[in-house]
């Protein structure tokens, strides 16, 4: 049994360098199907699931992927999920998708 504490300086360290590293960690974004659209930071830095207001057990019902919204032509969004993200402050036509390639 171990009866002492050792302390763990690896995680202040991974805390530190999360400023400086989130604005390059995300998503290249091939055909969607690795991507969930609400709990994924595919479209900004925050998930879009912090933009709305709801009870956690709700958010089980919400299990849309980004590949929901990609055809074989790029992006084919319903014109209120578009304008819902546009008051978010994503243009979404102004983000990459490569339908015929994995997401990375």
């Amino acid at each position: 049994m171990i009866k002492y504490h050792k302390s763990f300086f690896v995680w202040p360290g991974i805390k530190f360098a999360e400023p400086i590293t989130k604005p390059f960690i995300g998503w290249i974004i091939g055909n969607g199907k690795k991507i969930d659209f609400w709990i994924d930071t595919w479209a900004t830095s925050i998930l879009l699931r912090e933009h709305i207001d709801l009870p956690n057990h709700l958010w089980k019902l919400y299990t849309a992927k980004v590949s929901d919204f990609i055809n074989p032509d790029g992006w084919n969004f319903p014109t209120d999920i578009s304008l819902a993200l546009l008051a978010m402050g994503i243009n979404i036509f102004s983000i990459t998708c490569n339908p015929n390639s994995e997401d990375i």
